[in-house]
């Protein structure tokens, strides 16, 4: 990826209510090459700036890059002229707008780019004012306006809505910013531990008034309105001379900024952090949120049942654990009752219910909160971030999501995307998005990574082949129920036991988990870094030590099982360590020491950990977001090939799954099962899971018809690029017609009557366990 020069951010606030005013009261300052901004603090000439002229109610005026051509930071006429190099679509029509007044046209003879400051022949009308000043020449006979000419076409400009002149009440200036040298370019950008760092813009800049200190000895220039509005700056005085052919030889360039519809921001919402980036300026940023590059993907509820999240979340959960609500991502789409619910290890900081659809709820306060609509919270947050950060609104965006997500699980994300007013264009899977930003700029050509993603709320591998900006998924595979809350579990129950020994009870409130579950975090993070820490006991007690070594022993069965989980996914596309180019261990949990050393014992191969522990999956996603857009203007952009990563089928008779789908399937996809019927009611019960019980995986409904008549019935699974399901029929004498599951889950007592009623019958002795085994499991029997 081609990495220009760093621009400075300045953003300055008119004091203009409107367009109309700002091109009445500013145009002559405004020219179709540029315009002239005073300040006490200009940039030096050469310096690029990214600048943003916005109005008094922060609507936009001017946005795009420029360079400074003329600085002058003494005198009456402090301040700096910045010639344009890009400038959005919005941006160009304004110019039009103020060409069109100063009686020039969208057609000027001039160049673009040239420095066509107002000569007195263009200057605007003005009511009863003196004949104009002769204007000076050049040695080739060009005109050119001088200081005391543009000042007095300023006295005779007027103000909208009065016949008076303005007032002279000083010059007004630009307040100043932080100076900084132009950078010089820089390699080629690999994804380092933080990849691609967006450029923050400052504070917003508000004219201001010079002090009374700064006089004019000339007669001062008079573009101030009616006190205690605030003025505009002086025009600028340009001395092309010399520099005058390198400005008219500047080649134009096509504006970037794209209008509002064609940004699309890639999202990650994580477990424990959420990041929003986007393909801007014709680069890959992260977005920034709050002045840092990210969100703390966590919710609290204080005292008085206000809704926290962010920082603010952050902070009540330092003063009151119990408050706080971590890990959400992980439970969104689960149903209470699910045997992806009971596999989570470890114990839960907060309370959960049951929604009236059979989802996983949280209690608190005695409020309860459903998953899609805490999760819409965050996203609202990055939407509006994005929306600062660009300028416009953002609604469009390429949705993150763990690639062990099963269909429930990616509907509800696209449902709290929805909820937050976003519009999903697809749905990728994390480590995909990661594989793709590491790729995207360094000409890859049928490189095959795996990618092991080890976050805090579960495990997802996949292999991924990549050519250039084109990303083929092989296989993928992973483990819902390992991630780093378990370390964290890990370390939490060794504290417990600590303290029982020291006479304390062992928690048994969810909410009394939580001071000890931050505290183990904390730790862990501390032992990525040092070789112990000390963790306080209450009352007195000698502090509860903690060692690497200890900590090893203590999740060393849980890194064994991430290498197991590697290498099933390896084995099913009959893969080696040594068929790979490269291995990216990606995660918050893949900073830990042991789980990178584990795995390279068990490839035999090196393992990647710089291209960062919070892995650029927003930035893989921003970037497959543009390809879209290039997609619909007929251009070539990034793409992303997905398959199957969780298997769907149907329940039969005796307990069993038939499977439809199987894993790794390419996506899109579809497959029709056709079932002998006889007329009456049909039954036909879905999972989505690994376990041959049907069960033991995620129960995603029951597709209920009646019959009118016996023959063949045509169940179409369709699976669209984003992996979510839906359903189509038909039947006996009857087109084929969509049909929706019965998403509520049956009863406890209905279960085996509904899983005996299909029309399928398993084999004896093919599938373990059976019903009954089963169904005690799935009720918490043994």
């Amino acid at each position: 990826m081609t990495v220009e020069p760093k621009l400075l951010p300045l953003r300055i606030r008119l004091p203009y209510a409107t367009e109309e005013e700002f091109i009445v009261r500013y145009g002559a300052y405004v020219a179709r090459g540029g315009l002239f901004l005073a300040t006490r603090a200009p940039k030096t000439e050469g310096t690029r700036l990214l600048f943003e002229l916005v109005l008094a109610d922060g609507g936009r005026l001017l946005r795009g890059e420029g360079v400074v051509v003329k600085s002058q930071a003494d005198g009456p006429r402090a301040g700096m002229t910045v010639r344009f190099v890009r400038l959005d679509v919005h941006s160009k029509a304004l110019i039009d707008r103020v060409m069109d007044r100063k009686g020039q046209g969208p057609a000027t003879a001039k160049p673009p780019f040239a420095p066509d400051f107002p000569t007195p022949e263009e200057a605007p009308a003005a009511p009863a004012a003196p004949a104009p000043p002769p204007a000076e020449t050049t040695r080739k006979g060009r005109p050119v306006i001088s200081a005391e000419a543009l000042r007095r076409q300023a006295e005779r400009m007027p103000i909208p809505g009065s016949s008076r002149t303005p007032s002279r009440e000083g010059i007004p200036t630009v307040a100043p910013v932080s100076a900084e040298p132009l950078p010089a370019p820089e390699p080629p950008v690999s994804f380092a531990p933080e990849p691609l760092a967006p450029v923050a813009p400052e504070p917003s800049i508000a004219f201001e008034p010079e002090p009374p200190a700064f006089v004019v000895p000339e007669p001062p220039v008079p573009l101030a309105p009616e006190p205690p509005a605030p003025v505009v700056p002086e025009p600028p005085v340009p001395e092309f001379k010399g520099r005058r052919r390198a400005i008219l030889d500047v080649v134009p360039v096509a504006p970037v900024t794209a209008a509002p519809r064609d940004v699309v921001l890639g999202i990650d919402l994580g477990t424990s952090w959420a990041r929003a980036a986007v393909h801007h300026q014709g680069t890959l940023q992260l977005i920034p949120v709050g002045g840092a590059q990210a969100l703390p993907a966590l919710l609290a509820v204080n005292e008085s049942g206000q809704l926290l999240m962010g920082e603010a979340a952050r902070a009540e959960a330092e003063r009151a654990p119990g408050h706080a609500l971590p890990g959400l991502r992980r439970l969104l789409g689960v149903r209470a009752r699910s045997p992806l619910m009971r596999a989570l290890s470890g114990p839960l900081p907060f309370a959960l219910s049951t929604s009236p659809l059979g989802d996983a709820s949280i209690d608190l306060h005695g409020r309860q909160f459903l998953l899609p609509e805490l999760a819409a919270q965050l996203l609202r947050e990055l939407k509006s971030a994005a929306s600062s950060f660009l300028g416009h609104e953002a609604a469009r965006t390429v949705l993150c999501v763990p690639a062990h997500f099963d269909d429930r699980q990616r509907a509800a994300m696209r449902e709290a995307a929805t909820l937050a007013g976003l519009e999903v264009l697809r749905i990728l899977n994390a480590p995909s998005a990661a594989a793709l930003a590491f790729g995207h700029g360094r000409g890859l050509a049928r490189k095959r990574l795996l990618v092991v993603e080890l976050g805090g709320g579960g495990l997802d591998v996949s292999v991924v082949q990549l050519t250039g900006d084109d990303l083929e998924v092989i296989t993928t595979g992973g483990d819902p129920t390992l991630g780093g809350m378990d370390f964290d579990a890990r370390i939490a129950e060794a504290l417990a036991t600590a303290r029982q020994a020291q006479g304390l009870p062992r928690p048994e409130h969810p909410s009394d988990w939580a001071e000890l579950l931050l505290a183990a975090e904390t730790a862990k993070v501390a032992l990525s870094e040092r070789e112990e820490v000390s963790l306080p006991m209450p009352g007195g007690a000698p502090p509860f030590v903690l060692t690497r070594q200890r900590l090893d022993t203590l999740t060393e069965d849980l890194v064994q099982r991430l290498t197991l989980v590697v290498r099933q996914v390896l084995e099913s596309s009959a893969l080696t360590p040594q068929g790979l180019d490269e291995v990216l261990l990606l995660g918050s949990q893949g900073r830990a020491p042991l789980v990178r050393r584990g795995l390279e014992e068990a490839l035999g191969v090196p393992v990647r950990t710089d291209v960062g522990a919070e892995h650029p999956a927003a930035l893989g996603a921003a970037l497959l977001g543009q390809g879209l857009l290039d997609a619909e203007k007929g251009k070539p952009g990034a793409t992303v090939s997905e398959v199957l990563s969780v298997p769907v089928g149907v329940a039969e008779r005796g307990g069993g799954l038939r499977r439809v789908l199987e894993r790794d399937t390419r996506l899109p996809a579809e497959k029709t099962l056709v079932i002998p019927v006889t007329a009456g009611p049909l039954a036909l019960a879905l999972f989505q899971g690994p376990s041959l019980v049907a069960v033991e995986n995620e129960y995603l409904g029951t597709l209920s018809l009646t019959l009118e008549r016996p023959g063949e019935a045509e169940v179409h699974f369709s699976l669209s690029q984003d992996g979510l399901l839906s359903l189509a029929v038909t039947l006996p004498g009857v087109k084929r017609q969509p049909v929706t599951l019965t998403a509520q889950p049956p009863e406890d007592a209905e279960w085996e009557a509904l899983l005996s009623r299909s029309p399928f019958e398993g084999e004896p002795g093919t599938r373990p366990g059976g019903l009954l085994s089963g169904l005690r499991k799935l009720f918490g029997r043994r």
